[in-house]
């Protein structure tokens, strides 16, 4: 996952391969690990950031994956989009739009 703070790339997180069974929702918590001296170049902003406790960031992430559906596998992929504000001081979430676009390959 690539994580975004004004339009430049400030970071990653690794979403480890795994599987989900039918029907379900599954959160993902993921560490992150994000450039200090990204940071800095948006010195103003991020001040100001941290004084109004919102810091607006974006976030993108490819997944892909075989779903089996009866007996055959299907090969797919999903990209995210996120649009995400956090409390630059304790790290929160406090909220968090997604937009996803699934491509389901029959073999």
């Amino acid at each position: 996952m690539s994580i975004f703070y004004s339009g430049d790339h400030l970071g990653s997180a690794r979403v480890k391969a795994g599987s989900q069974p039918p029907r379900s929702c599954q959160v993902l918590r993921l560490p992150a690990r994000l450039s200090g001296l990204q940071l800095a170049h948006h010195g103003k902003e991020f001040v100001a950031d941290v004084a109004k406790r919102e810091m607006l960031l974006d976030a993108t992430v490819d997944i892909e994956g075989f779903a089996k559906v009866m007996w055959w596998d299907h090969k797919f992929r999903v990209h995210v989009d996120s649009h995400v504000t956090v409390d630059p001081v304790f790290l929160d979430v406090i909220d968090q739009e997604n937009k996803s676009a699934l491509e389901v390959f029959v073999k």
